[in-house]
């Protein structure tokens, strides 16, 4: 079954992509939600170290209708037969979270990558205005 981008949408807790299959009966999606990493940049003087908070985005979950619930709801199977459109949609989230989390130049890529409706990414990209990836503490 062919699956066609539909659409990506950056909101208050994450960015969640959505693929529809070219009938309209089935349904794949991505999504990814930021963490804050705090890093410290020792000193030998104590007050004169740096506390760095770094967001990088991570993928919580890439599933459509080759996933399932087993019987007893105990585990997450596989259902067959969807090898190609798994690989296509699994390979398209891991370049966006490559692409979410890239230092800059992310922008146009990400554009020619994703075909469907975008929404919410009018200050995402580091190539924006405004756009700040560090915050000292």
């Amino acid at each position: 079954m062919k699956f066609n981008q539909h659409v990506i949408l950056k909101h208050e807790y994450g960015i969640t992509a959505q693929w529809m299959s070219a009938d309209w009966t089935q349904t794949a999606i991505a999504t990814y939600q930021q963490n804050d990493i705090k890093t410290t940049k020792h000193n030998p003087d104590p007050d004169a170290s740096i506390d760095k908070i770094y967001k990088r985005w991570t993928l919580i979950n890439c599933s459509g209708p080759w996933t399932s619930i087993s019987e007893n709801n105990k585990s997450i199977t596989i259902i067959p037969g969807y090898e190609d459109a798994r690989n296509k949609i699994a390979g398209e989230a891991s370049l966006l979270l490559m692409l979410f989390g890239a230092e800059t130049g992310s922008k146009l890529p990400f554009e020619n990558l994703w075909k469907g409706t975008t929404i919410g990414f009018e200050k995402f990209w580091p190539e924006d205005s405004n756009y700040l990836q560090v915050k000292i503490v």
